[in-house]
């Protein structure tokens, strides 16, 4: 009776790790990327989007902006030359804009109460940011980048990214980039 619990308690664990090898896709994969990380969120709540509520749309703009933030900061935190990382933070911010804008356009579509709505679930998303370290290294990073003024641009133009979420903010602030993108 003993053997055969002991096959059984075998015969358990090695199913258990052939469903997680499965899962993992048997770990011939290569490592994946932070981008990746980044994307694969948004691409399985872009099938969801049409029925987002106020709360859901704010809630993902928000978490949009914290993660592009992080994003960012993790690229640069090491300070490297600027025409080694120009090119990766452009089209990281341009990912992040294209996200927002979408969210952006379902804001437009609601009355002015439900964008309300959107809008104080961004900021309860993003206020507990301000007191995160990752923000204090930002604002060491951005500083850092000063001296090169377009490069500059695009790394402080993170810390303001969750405009492209609202449109009126956009259109006031940014006007070249509400037309930019289509946004009257």
């Amino acid at each position: 009776m003993k053997n055969h619990a002991g096959i059984f308690k075998f015969a358990s664990v090695l199913f258990v790790l052939s469903l997680t090898l499965m899962a993992c896709g048997g770990g011939n994969q290569s490592a994946t990327t932070q981008e990746e990380f980044v994307e694969q969120p948004a691409v399985e709540k872009a099938e969801q989007k049409e029925e987002m509520s106020p709360l859901e749309i704010g809630q993902e703009a928000g978490d949009l902006y914290v993660q592009a933030l992080k994003d960012v900061t993790e690229l640069l935190k090491e300070k490297p030359e600027v025409s080694a990382v120009r090119a990766q933070v452009e089209e990281l911010k341009e990912s992040y804009v294209q996200k927002l804008v979408e969210l952006g356009r379902m804001r437009e579509s609601l009355d002015e109460s439900q964008k309300s709505q959107v809008d104080g679930q961004i900021r309860m998303k993003v206020s507990p940011l301000y007191k995160d370290p990752v923000f204090a290294t930002f604002n060491e990073i951005q500083q850092h980048y000063f001296n090169d003024r377009d490069f500059h641009k695009i790394v402080i133009g993170f810390n303001v990214i969750g405009q492209y979420a609202n449109f009126d903010l956009l259109k006031k602030q940014e006007p070249e980039e509400a037309q930019r993108l289509g946004i009257e």
